[in-house]
């Protein structure tokens, strides 16, 4: 059903490569842009584009509070018109770019009250081209349209059905239905597009169907349903009525840029084989997103490791 590719990244604060990779998203002609948070002291948050054969191309979204820069950038989405949307939890807004990495606009204000924001995570634009914006803290996911006018808001703070506990993640569906990572309730509610509550799977724990904070939900062009398992270090997948069919702990390969980088520097290489641990470098660490495009290609954030690890799904699911 599902391959490993090849992966894409190698550590770094600029240029190609990532620090702390968090959302991905791809543009028409199949660009990947990729929000690296990197750590604050360092100052070095930005979005790269690039291809999928690791050919880079620019980045944008730099540190700083100033219109055009972002602190702590946490989500990306993009619009029919390639227009780029990015979240910052630091300063509670939307900001708006054009592919090319130029600033449009930015909204969005601090606060708990009808269109105000409380660390904003996840976003994703619905088939009726509006904005739905997980409001983290707030424990609600709210709907603007692409100028950030408030439409309308579900959810509140609890664990029973419909409610929510620090969400972070959000998919909308053919269907126009939600589906909402309830992170701190280790599990994925779905909701309609009016934001009244359909479904709900998962639970705590680290066995099939069980998550440990799931920072993302995605479903691939064929239906699989991808959950990322982030504190279990692994991605779910499930089938359209939501039963576990596999697990993927990562598969990594060496990256062009890597090996471009080792290439020049043996020294590194040396100590590289020295270290010795291949299969654990293999492995996913807190993956925190994941996307895919029509080709059948599943992008997958590994933040903590500096790389996108890329699976492909065959024709038929089996």
């Amino acid at each position: 059903m599902i391959s490993y590719s090849h992966t894409i990244g190698i550590a770094s604060d600029e240029g190609r490569g990532f620090m702390n990779p968090v959302d991905i998203v791809l543009d028409s002609k199949n660009l990947i842009y990729v929000i690296s948070r990197s750590l604050s002291t360092l100052k070095r948050v930005r979005i790269s584009v690039q291809t999928i054969d690791s050919e880079f191309k620019h980045e944008f979204a730099n540190w700083g509070t100033e219109p055009g820069q972002t602190i702590q950038p946490t989500s990306i989405t993009i619009d029919h018109s390639d227009n780029i949307y990015v979240s910052d939890e630091f300063m509670h807004n939307i900001s708006i770019f054009k592919k090319d990495g130029s600033f449009i606009k930015r909204w969005g204000e601090f606060g708990n009250k009808q269109g105000e924001l409380n660390r904003p995570s996840g976003i994703q634009i619905d088939k009726e081209n509006n904005i739905l914006v997980v409001d983290h803290l707030n424990s609600r996911i709210q709907k603007f349209d692409l100028d950030g006018n408030y439409i309308f808001q579900f959810g509140s703070f609890g664990n029973t059905e419909g409610k929510l506990n620090y969400p972070w993640g959000i998919y909308v569906d053919k269907n126009n239905n939600i589906w909402v990572s309830d992170w701190r309730n280790d599990r994925i509610q779905i909701f309609d597009q009016d934001g009244n509550f359909l479904d709900l799977f998962g639970s705590s724990g680290n066995g099939k169907g069980k998550f440990n904070r799931p920072s993302d939900i995605h479903i691939s062009e064929k239906g699989n349903i991808y959950v990322s398992d982030w504190g279990n270090h692994r991605i779910q997948i499930f089938n359209n009525d939501k039963k576990w069919i596999k697990t993927l702990y990562g598969d990594a390969t060496i990256s062009k840029w890597a090996k471009q980088f080792l290439a020049v520097n043996p020294e590194q290489n040396e100590l590289r084989n020295k270290w010795g641990n291949f299969e654990e470098e293999k492995r996913f660490w807190q993956p925190t997103s994941i996307c895919s495009d029509t080709q059948g290609n599943i992008f997958i954030t590994d933040s903590c490791r500096q790389r996108v690890q890329i699976y492909k799904e065959s024709q038929e699911n089996k």
